[in-house]
């Protein structure tokens, strides 16, 4: 298998998960149209191990440069570690803010969570009122602080601490207010 075939398989893999998880503004980003996500949508195992032995190249790549600088410099700006991922997990994180914060896999999830003890399951209980607005108070507050408009780790940590409101909720309060104000 050449490196070029690897690298398709690769894409086509990560825009099948895509639309296996109904994630079609990430495949629209990369370029991905209708017609494709449909086509993608219909491949096998098999088809898959063909592509791979192809030779032909359908992509067209360029990097931002900026964007990955960027991306690095907040990697280590904001701490999103192993060591975070592994205080998040202890906090109970979600699956869904461990995926975007991380790209920790369900196994690996699955698997920390074990390791650390972690055992909680559903959803956490709706904040009371007084909470609710405490909560969304502070991630405005964040947020507007924030040179990229993201939260960091520690972030989620210091507002589930401050307004006595589980990770989960935090995660999920935060982005409702994205949604909002966006």
């Amino acid at each position: 298998m050449d490196k070029a075939g690897e690298f398709i398989v690769a894409l086509v893999l990560y825009a099948m998960r895509c639309i296996e998880d109904g994630e079609m503004d990430a495949l629209a980003r990369m370029g991905f149209g209708p017609s494709e996500v449909a086509a993608l949508a219909g491949l096998t195992f098999g088809d898959l191990k063909r592509i791979e032995r192809l030779r032909t190249h359908c992509l067209d790549i360029k990097i931002d440069r900026e964007a990955l600088r960027g991306i690095i410099s907040r990697i280590h700006a904001d701490g999103l570690s192993t060591e975070w991922e592994h205080t998040l997990i202890r906090a109970d994180a979600s699956f869904d803010m461990m995926r975007r914060l991380f790209g920790t896999t369900r196994r690996t999830y699955t698997k920390l969570r074990h390791a650390f003890g972690v055992s909680s399951v559903g959803r956490p209980r709706e904040p009371t009122d007084a909470q609710a607005k405490a909560l969304w108070q502070r991630i405005k507050q964040r947020l507007r602080a924030s040179p990229s408009d993201t939260l960091a780790p520690s972030d989620y940590l210091a507002i589930s601490r401050q307004c006595g409101v589980p990770l989960r909720t935090v995660w999920r309060e935060s982005n409702r207010v994205a949604r909002e104000t966006a």
